[in-house]
């Protein structure tokens, strides 16, 4: 099966993560082999807020960019600028699931990464996640084809 999705680069066979023990379970039923990981949040993937709160109503306003700030005297800043981790995933582990046809040396398209990879970066110190990315199956594993200079948008602003 190979992909056609637009944003598959050389329509390039996908590879789906399962992230929940059900889901790896029927996919391993199915013929695929699981190959698990543990899930790590990576201290460069990360994101910032503040809140604002009106004097008056009580409404908050939450702000993640340093321009947004509201100066107006009805807001007073409740919540000073916060750095996180912005992802959540349902279970500390997930699984690239393998088709049984995979040959060693395949170029495949991860559809889902299960690794942090910074996709984007802002020049206000955001730092946002890569999506999906080209690997090669060595037998064994995923070798991500991950590439700073190809696969990382600089944004500024």
């Amino acid at each position: 099966m190979k992909a056609t999705d637009p944003k598959t680069p050389e329509n390039l066979r996908v590879i789906k993560t399962a992230r929940t023990e059900d889901s790896i379970n029927k996919a391993a039923l199915a013929g695929f082999r699981p190959l698990l990981r543990v899930v790590k949040a990576s201290a460069k993937i990360r994101s910032k807020f503040c809140v604002w709160q009106s004097r008056f109503t009580g409404e908050i306003r939450v702000i993640g960019d340093f321009r947004g700030s509201l100066l107006d005297a009805e807001w007073e800043m409740v919540i000073d600028w916060t750095r996180y981790y912005p992802h959540s995933f349902p279970e500390p582990f997930a699984a690239y699931l393998i088709p049984p046809d995979i040959q060693i040396g395949e170029h495949v398209f991860v559809e889902d990464l299960i690794e942090d990879f910074i996709g984007m970066s802002w020049n206000q110190g955001d730092n946002c996640r890569l999506d999906s990315c080209a690997a090669i199956w060595d037998g064994q594993d995923l070798k991500i084809q991950y590439e700073k200079s190809k696969n990382r948008q600089v944004v500024v602003g």
